[in-house]
């Protein structure tokens, strides 16, 4: 489906107030202040997705939740590996190097991140359009882009023609950087923009 450019800016405000939510607890949770924004949200199609995110062979940390409700869809984080591991470091208070691909404990603090970034955002939908959403247990991993992709658009039930992306901008970390997506469920998008108003 078609959005507008009204849509789009409307959408980034939403935006906007989820990463506030993500930002106050991970301030809590980091007990440092961080602060986070959207500068920039886009629909694009969904055979365009994987050009955007990046070289397919390049190894990321996917987090990925399920979204249940009246509009569910698959909700995903991606960091790259070096922007994870600064984040788990933080977490742990340490600048001793972690390994994301056999630590379990850093595996576990980085789902905990995931779930409260895609919450804040799915929170944040909820408040404007009144659809709520249950998310799924976040699942992580940490893989060439392209096989992590691959494994959540085989999973089951008909994706709609249009992915939303959607920039974050994270200050109070160095060089953290990350980008979240929504892959609405066939139907679900025209349903939260009607919800919405929009």
């Amino acid at each position: 489906m078609e959005i507008t450019q009204f849509q789009l800016d409307a959408l980034r405000e939403i935006g906007n107030i989820g990463s506030g939510h993500a930002a106050t607890a991970l301030s809590t949770l980091l007990q440092r202040r961080i602060d986070m924004s959207v500068p920039k949200v886009w629909a694009v199609p969904f055979e365009q997705v994987s050009g955007i995110v990046g070289q397919l062979d390049m190894p990321q940390a996917t987090i990925y939740v399920k979204a249940e409700g009246e509009a569910p869809g698959k909700a995903v984080f991606f960091f790259p590996v070096e922007s994870a591991e600064i984040m788990v470091q933080a977490l742990f208070g340490s600048d001793k190097p972690v390994d994301l691909y056999t630590d379990e404990m850093a595996q576990s603090a980085l789902k905990e991140v995931g779930n409260i970034l895609v919450s804040s955002f799915l929170i944040a939908l909820t408040q404007f359009s009144g659809i709520s959403f249950q998310p799924s247990v976040p699942a992580l991993a940490v893989d060439m882009i392209g096989a992590s992709l691959d494994a959540i658009f085989l999973e089951e039930g008909m994706l709609e023609d249009t992915v939303l992306f959607i920039d974050t901008q994270l200050t109070g970390l160095p060089k953290i950087e990350g980008q979240f997506i929504f892959l609405p469920d066939e139907g679900s998008l025209k349903k939260m923009l009607e919800a919405m108003g929009l």
